[in-house]
């Protein structure tokens, strides 16, 4: 197995934090609202947080799981470019 490029990682955070902003926003959720929905199923995400991964600062993949589960998506429209 080879090595995964730094650009291709970057690329694939860029999209995921695309996705969140598009599924977000469709459900006319602000990220302060994110937040509060994360806040209320344990999850102690903070603004900053949610605004690193959709700006392609930073991917968490235990903070994506429960932002999937706050939009009530599946993984496939978080992940797909």
């Amino acid at each position: 197995m080879g090595k995964i490029r730094y650009d291709t990682i970057s690329r694939i955070r860029g999209k995921v934090g695309q996705n969140i902003v598009r599924l977000r926003e469709a459900q006319n959720i602000s990220q302060t609202e994110l937040v509060a929905k994360l806040n209320l199923i344990g999850c102690s995400a903070d603004r900053f947080a949610v605004s690193s991964i959709e700006n392609n600062h930073s991917c968490d993949l235990n903070l994506l799981a429960d932002i999937k589960t706050v939009l009530s998506c599946e993984w496939k429209e978080l992940l797909e470019e």
